[in-house]
C-alpha cells in the first residue's frame, strides 16, 4: 500500500492557486478501498454520545481518535493499516510542500517536530460549510473520501481573497472572496493543502441520500493543547505564531452563523 501511495504523491502536481494543494485520485487500490468501506460505520450507526458535532445542525459527526468508536475501528486490520500508512507518508507530504513551507512558516518553527493526527467523519444530506480557515496548528491538512454519493453537491470549494489583507478573517464575508476551485468529490479522492493564512475553503450543500465518509488528516505543529483530543477539538485555535501572517476572528456574528450551519 505504501509504495502505491508514495508514487501517486510524487507524481501529484502542486497547484499554488488559490493556495498550495495537491489532488490525488484513487489513493487506494480498488481491493483495499472495498475492504475499508466494509468496516466503516454509517451515520445512524454511531451514537451521539461518542462524536463531536461542530455545528448545531448535526449534519456531520466527527469521531476523534480518543473515542471508543475510533479505538474499535483501529482493531479492524484494514482501518489500522490505512491509518498507519497515512502517518507513514508524512515525510513525503512535508517534502512535497517544502518550498511553500519555507516561504510561509515563521522561521522559528521551520524545524518544528510535526505530529500526525487523523479523525473520521460522517456527513449526511443537508451538510454545508461556509468559507473559513482551519485551526492554526495544522501545518498541512488532508481530506480523504473513501465513500460518497457523486454529483449530489458537497463540492470542496477553494477561495481567494479579493484584497490581500494584513490580517485574515477566520470567518470571512463571501463578498470579500472569489471562488477559484470547485472540486467535485468522488470515491477514493484525496486532497492535501498547506494551511496558509489565506487557505479559505468551503463545502457546498450536500444533497446525497448516501452518507459521505471521510478522513481528516492533519500534520500539526506540536501543541500541548493538541486538536487530536475531543476536549481540545471543541475549542478553536487561532493563534498565528506559526505563520508569517496573522489571522483573527473579526466577526463574531459570522462565527455564530458558521457554527449553526
Amino acid at each position: 500500500m505504501y509504495l502505491e501511495i508514495k508514487k501517486k504523491i510524487e507524481k501529484a502536481k502542486i497547484y499554488t492557486k488559490p493556495f498550495p494543494h495537491i489532488i490525488i485520485k484513487n489513493l487506494l487500490s480498488k481491493s483495499t478501498l472495498e475492504k475499508l468501506n466494509k468496516v466503516l460505520p454509517n451515520y445512524n450507526e454511531v451514537d451521539k454520545k461518542n462524536v463531536i458535532f461542530q455545528s448545531s445542525s448535526e449534519t456531520k459527526k466527527t469521531i476523534m481518535p480518543d473515542s471508543k468508536i475510533f479505538k474499535d475501528l483501529l482493531k479492524k486490520k484494514i482501518f489500522l493499516e490505512v491509518n498507519n500508512n497515512l502517518k507513514k507518508i508524512k515525510p513525503l507530504i512535508l517534502k512535497k510542500f517544502k518550498e511553500e513551507i519555507l516561504i510561509n512558516v515563521n522561521s522559528k518553527f521551520i524545524n518544528s517536530k510535526i505530529k500526525y493526527n487523523m479523525n473520521f467523519a460522517l456527513m449526511k444530506k443537508g451538510y454545508l460549510k461556509s468559507p473559513h480557515l482551519d485551526r492554526r496548528d495544522h501545518l498541512i491538512s488532508g481530506i480523504y473520501y473513501p465513500s460518497t454519493e457523486i454529483n449530489k453537491g458537497g463540492n470542496l470549494q477553494m477561495y481567494k481573497p479579493i484584497k490581500r489583507n494584513k490580517i485574515f478573517d477566520v470567518f470571512p464575508s463571501k463578498k470579500n472572496l472569489r471562488i477559484i476551485k470547485n472540486y467535485k468529490v468522488k470515491n477514493n479522492l484525496c486532497i492535501f493543502f498547506l494551511n496558509v493564512p489565506w487557505a479559505y475553503h468551503a463545502v457546498s450543500k450536500y444533497a446525497g441520500t448516501k452518507d459521505r465518509k471521510y478522513f481528516y488528516i492533519d500534520y500539526d505543529f506540536n501543541l500541548e493543547s493538541s486538536s487530536s483530543t475531543t476536549e481540545n477539538r471543541k475549542k478553536g485555535f487561532n493563534s498565528d505564531f506559526f505563520w508569517n501572517i496573522p489571522v483573527s476572528v473579526i466577526s463574531g456574528r459570522r462565527k455564530n452563523i458558521f457554527f449553526k450551519e
